[in-house]
């Protein structure tokens, strides 16, 4: 699903916390697209989830929106039966109590601190591998290109991702090599 407004790498490029009635404005727009998408999908029998951060790592649980006239605290408790999920950097995200937004924990090069924090936290994480190992960090390795819907993972597994692209030739350590790596006791 694309959104016919503004997207939120586009927001996320501008600087919407000093622009309020832009990122107001984005969120009404927000809002009208998912009730677009329900009826759509409504007709054509499927059912609809949504990964609101495609590019950027916007904490959408923190901003309040408006739905048939009704302030919500998020845009999750404005749709409580649809399910959304999505990818952060950011461990600090308060989402638990949440029960229809799903996070995955993205690996990057630079935050391998963070990372083990987020596996200890039992969170999944996701990384890109050269090959994909059968574990990582003393979890289970699962093939994360079979499918995007991450909210349909087990529970404290690693989503590996094949390097594809440029990534392929990486060496800054965000593809990670697991077979070279020195295990840590």
């Amino acid at each position: 699903f694309f959104f016919k407004q503004k997207t939120a790498y586009e927001i996320k490029e501008c600087d919407w916390s000093s622009d309020v009635v832009l990122f107001r404005s984005f969120m009404v727009d927000l809002v009208k697209d998912i009730e677009l998408a329900l009826k759509q999908s409504a007709k054509k029998g499927l059912i609809p989830v949504f990964r609101l951060n495609g590019t950027s790592d916007i904490a959408f649980e923190k901003y309040e929106v408006i739905r048939g006239g009704k302030l919500y605290r998020n845009i999750f408790t404005a749709f409580p039966d649809i399910q959304f999920y999505d990818y952060t950097k950011m461990l600090k995200r308060k989402v638990n109590n949440i029960s229809n937004y799903h996070l995955t924990f993205s690996a990057a090069d630079g935050n391998d601190a963070d990372v083990n924090v987020a596996v200890s936290q039992g969170m999944n994480v996701a990384a890109v591998f050269k090959e994909l190992p059968d574990t990582y960090l003393g979890r289970p390795v699962i093939n994360g290109d079979e499918t995007d819907l991450r909210f349909l993972d087990d529970k404290q597994v690693i989503v590996g991702l094949k390097a594809k692209g440029k990534a392929k030739k990486d060496t800054s350590g965000f593809v990670k090599y697991p077979a070279i790596m020195l295990k840590v006791a």
